[in-house]
């Protein structure tokens, strides 16, 4: 499952410099909506490439206030769904 979203994030991570338009940046923002539970959860190796993907839309100049929006609450989403990850895992290091 790591190669599979590795793959496809770096697929993604291509398409954003690549000239967007603002039916692309749609595509990707629903893939990412898709995939950010998934790495939260289970890689965290990941998370830089999301980061950058995110923080690359934001940037492009296609992107739609709809779009920024949908990426800013993605990012909000991302860092409460981290937090409580680490959280988890202090708790659970205390607890042995």
């Amino acid at each position: 499952m790591t190669a599979m979203l590795t793959t496809i994030l770096s697929l993604i991570s291509a398409l954003v410099p690549a000239g967007t338009n603002a039916a692309l940046i749609e595509k990707i923002v629903a893939a990412l909506i898709q995939i950010v539970p998934v790495v939260v959860k289970e890689y965290q190796d990941l998370v830089p490439i999301v980061r950058n993907i995110i923080a690359a839309l934001k940037a492009d100049p296609s992107t739609t206030a709809a779009q920024l929006e949908q990426l800013q609450a993605l990012e909000v989403q991302w860092d409460a769904e981290f937090e409580a990850a680490a959280a988890a895992a202090i708790a659970e290091d205390g607890a042995s």
